[in-house]
């Protein structure tokens, strides 16, 4: 008989191998170690979705089978009432993107995208906040067929549904077990100004978000009403021009460019929001300006908003790894989603669900 032994080094590096590779968790490490934050969607407000991005140094793998994803409740997490919902989940990962960069669903998916869980119904039963953490994982997401990641990223898409009416609830106080990166700075920050006075109502805010390089940058509104059509342009110069036949009304910005969408607001607060693509880096330093304006439903009052001066800058946070996510959900008469339907309203880099992947 013979046998074969391995080097002592050989056995190091096999070990370290193995333990590398001991993690099943999203991002990796979070096995039995409690998570670095907590995510209020897409349990705590419904409906509800959120698209969660990991790299491939946050999954630990190049090719991925996945039958099933296990997510568990925060330390701090309790339950009041029960309630049921369905939930979808949708994954994709070759030319996804881990770090979730469009306010638009759809565009961070890869070209595998598939609906890895069709819409199902979960009953969540009352619960306590636990005394041992981290919490069991509690709640799985079974595949109704096997995803197969080809690369190391992957995007979580995970939804929940209340009714066909979209209506929102709350369920107190149900919040999911999440990490949280630090990282380091680097560029000159983006900024946004507002000048002038809107008009019909005099509080028709409006914003910008997202402008540095590399972000997606988007201007929005809210003409505190529902059913108004709002449009968004953007102008080359900061004017103020009283409009005539309006009364208090200002043209803040010229028509250089009109955003082709128009957008129908769905909620009181009168929120419409205008994605307008990714800053490039040659917009660095440069400045363009801002304005809404909206007619109401019964076409009978024109509303302007405010300017917004908007300087573009390179500001970015550098991470040893990639996670992120983007969210939106339903809250009261304030806040309609539809997850089918609807973009993400929030999100941000270093932050996602924390997932077992089985």
């Amino acid at each position: 008989m013979m046998y074969r032994y391995l080097p002592i080094c050989a056995v190091t590096a096999l070990s370290t191998s193995l333990m590398a590779q001991a993690s099943t968790t999203i991002p990796t490490g979070f096995d039995k170690a409690e998570g670095t934050y907590s995510r209020h969607i897409p349990l705590r407000y419904t409906p509800a979705r959120i698209q969660n991005g990991y790299g491939s140094k946050s999954t630990g793998w190049t090719v991925k089978v996945i039958k099933e994803l296990w997510a568990r409740a925060d330390k701090n997490a309790y339950l009041t009432t029960g309630f049921s919902i369905d939930m979808q989940v949708i994954l994709s990962s070759k030319g996804a993107d881990p770090t979730t960069s469009s306010m638009v669903f759809k565009k961070n998916h890869g070209s595998d995208v598939k609906v890895f869980m069709k819409k199902k119904t979960y009953k969540f039963v009352p619960f306590t906040k636990g005394t041992t953490f981290p919490n069991k994982w509690s709640i799985q997401l079974k595949g109704d067929a096997a995803f197969v990641a080809t690369t190391g990223n992957l995007v979580v898409d995970w939804a929940t549904y209340t009714d066909s009416k979209n209506t929102s609830k709350q369920n107190s106080n149900l919040y999911l077990d999440a990490a949280r990166f630090s990282g380091t700075p680097s560029g000159t920050r983006g900024k946004n100004t507002t000048y002038g006075k809107p008009c019909n109502p005099t509080n028709f805010y409006n914003y910008s978000w997202n402008y540095n390089v590399g972000e997606e940058f988007y201007h929005y509104g809210y003409t505190r009403s529902s059913g108004d059509v709002v449009m968004s342009w953007l102008g080359s110069k900061k004017i103020g021009t009283a409009i005539p036949g309006l009364t208090g009304c200002s043209l803040y910005a010229p028509f250089t460019m009109i955003h082709p969408s128009v957008v129908t607001t769905t909620s009181t607060t009168g929120y419409a929001k205008f994605v307008w693509g990714k800053v490039p880096s040659v917009m660095k330093g440069k400045k363009v300006w801002a304005q809404c304006a909206a007619v109401d439903s019964k076409l009978k009052q024109i509303r302007f908003s405010r300017g917004n001066e908007i300087t573009f800058g390179d500001y970015k946070m550098n991470y040893a790894k990639t996670i992120s996510h983007k969210y939106s959900y339903g809250f009261g008469t304030t806040q309609i989603f539809n997850p089918d339907k609807d973009d993400a309203r929030y999100g941000w880099v270093n932050t996602a669900i924390a997932f077992d992947v089985r």
